[in-house]
């Protein structure tokens, strides 16, 4: 598979700092300002059909912070939502597991741990009043309090898991119980999938498990994926924890529920046999009428993380396997990243999203251990057909805390969010890594990066990463035909004043090629926020 790129690092500076190309400038509105989240918290943007804008803040200890705006970037309705059923005071214990827009509302899937099991909560927020719809208990998993099952460095998946259609607004919500299995326990009953409508019924409801569930009891969850009324998808990961046998110890399954059904049909992936650290984006592609797995893994267990290859699979609605091409991306500008995200447009060609991504230990502060050194930026797009066309390289350098893992970008445009760090200040993680819209008229990769050293004539050598958000200015850089140019979409960065986003808390109405963040200004020691709308 040839792959052609184009290398733009640093040493390709004319390129990006030239004169500028002759594109359309992206436009942006600002709303009034407020004071800047805090980080504690979380923070979610979501664009609605109607027009309305979303803005949440999930407070450590008050609950839900709702703002709603019109289309005409004003502010027409606060609220504050609290539990009825989940306590606003253990965010702690509580993760997101997607926010959506589904059937002109904002949706939220809320796990909180109580009495040590995980229970899922879905929310609903009416789209044109802002207020609180409906609150629901969707299920519980038993106690968290359990041996885990682990091999070849797959888990056994104890957690909720949602995906939605984005073509007609259909979800599913996935229960998967793991740990050991107990002598008492049916272990063709551990995971079950709900199939839901866009108004929130339920229209179909399966346990999963395989044929033979002796040779692979566990498994761990890797996607799901929603085709309408029709079918849902799920990737997974069976294994044993036996090491001794003629048998595969893991092997990757695609499965499919179809409607009107109650039993799932599978499809092993023969090639996947003893495969570990997995991870997958499976999406359901309408122009071809098939689904698209990228698959992230380690044909040895013991293989080190930069040593994981890249699959990408075509498979029928059966999720039968008509193509697997391995995608060369050792070959882009002699990049080494990992895939972040797999976009799929609408004639059937993807982009893969990718990042480089190195974990380390630092510190003695239990909270605050593992960080991740996160990379260039590479974006390699991918025909209908399944080549891999071109690439090209964008230099990047920042330190997150905690560890980051392939496909984070996904998990992150799915709205989910775990309260996990419980140092406050140290709180970046929303406004690291990166964005990338793709229009007609050219590519936009968006990241915060820490400037000063490059632009006062410094090499790239010199740069230093970006770790606080106290040097952190939002870049914008323009791919076109060959050639990119550098943005400033809020104002140039001065010594006393900046400009940097919350990439995590975005969304985009691809449509439209429009786009909505959370942009903070620094002026000085004072910091305003406000809700940035992209034009592209």
């Amino acid at each position: 598979m040839m792959l052609r790129t184009v290398s733009l690092f640093i040493l390709c500076g004319v390129c990006f700092y030239g004169s500028a190309l002759k594109a359309q400038v992206p436009q942006v509105s600002l709303s009034a300002a407020f004071p800047e989240p805090e980080a504690d918290g979380w923070d979610k943007v979501v664009l609605l059909p109607n027009g309305n804008t979303c803005y949440l803040h999930f407070d450590k200890s008050k609950g839900i912070q709702s703002s709603l705006y019109n289309a005409a970037r004003e502010l027409t309705v606060s609220d504050v939502i609290t539990g009825r059923q989940w306590d606003t005071r253990n965010m702690n214990d509580t993760e997101i597991d997607g926010v959506y827009a589904i059937n002109g509302q904002v949706v939220i899937f809320l796990q909180q741990l109580i009495k040590y099991k995980p229970t899922l909560f879905r929310i609903v927020i009416d789209g044109t009043s802002g207020h609180l719809q409906q609150e629901d208990k969707i299920g519980e998993l038993p106690t968290v309090l359990h041996r885990e099952a682990f091999a070849l460095n797959n888990l056994a998946s104890h957690d909720f898991y949602v995906a939605k259609d984005p073509a007609s607004g259909y979800y599913a919500v996935a229960f998967f119980a793991g740990g050991e299995l107990q002598r008492k326990e049916n272990a063709k009953e551990r995971i079950q999938v709900m199939h839901f409508s866009p108004e929130h019924q339920l229209v179909n409801q399966a346990w999963y498990s395989l044929p033979d569930s002796s040779a692979l009891p566990y498994c761990s969850y890797l996607d799901m994926a929603v085709q309408g009324k029709e079918n849902v998808y799920l990737c997974t990961v069976g294994f044993n924890t036996k090491r001794s046998g003629p048998q595969a110890q893991s092997q990757v399954i695609v499965s499919v529920l179809k409607a009107g059904q109650t039993e799932f049909q599978h499809q092993p992936l023969a090639y996947t046999a003893n495969f570990g650290n997995a991870y997958a984006s499976l999406q359901w592609v309408a122009a071809t009428k098939r689904l698209q797995l990228l698959l992230v893994a380690a044909e040895d267990a013991k293989a080190k993380p930069d040593e994981r290859r890249c699959y990408l699979n075509y498979l029928d609605n059966n999720g039968q396997l008509q193509q697997q091409n391995v995608l060369p991306l050792d070959k882009l500008a002699n990049y080494n990243g990992l895939p972040q995200m797999l976009t799929v447009q609408p004639d059937g060609s993807a982009i893969v999203q990718l990042e480089q991504m190195q974990q380390f230990t630092q510190g003695k502060n239990v909270y605050n251990m593992q960080h991740t050194n996160l990379g260039d930026i590479g974006i390699c797009s991918i025909s209908a057909g399944g080549q891999a066309d071109s690439g090209y390289v964008i230099p990047k350098m920042q330190v997150a805390n905690g560890a980051f893992e392939p496909l984070y970008l996904q998990r992150q445009h799915r709205g989910t969010w775990m309260f996990r760090n419980r140092v406050a200040a140290l709180n970046t993680t929303p406004y690291l890594s990166f964005d990338h819209i793709r229009t007609n008229h050219g590519d936009y990769t968006l990241f915060n990066d820490y400037l000063q050293a490059l632009d006062r004539g410094g090499t790239f050598e010199a740069r230093k990463p970006l770790r606080y958000l106290t040097e952190a200015n939002t870049i914008c850089y323009r791919y076109q035909k060959g050639q990119a140019e550098r943005l400033f979409l809020f104002g140039s960065p001065q010594t006393d004043k900046a400009y940097y986003c919350m990439l995590g808390a975005a969304d985009r109405n691809v449509k439209e090629n429009s786009y909505a963040t959370i942009l903070v200004t620094r002026t000085g020691d004072d910091r305003k926020a406000c809700i940035a709308w992209i034009s592209f």
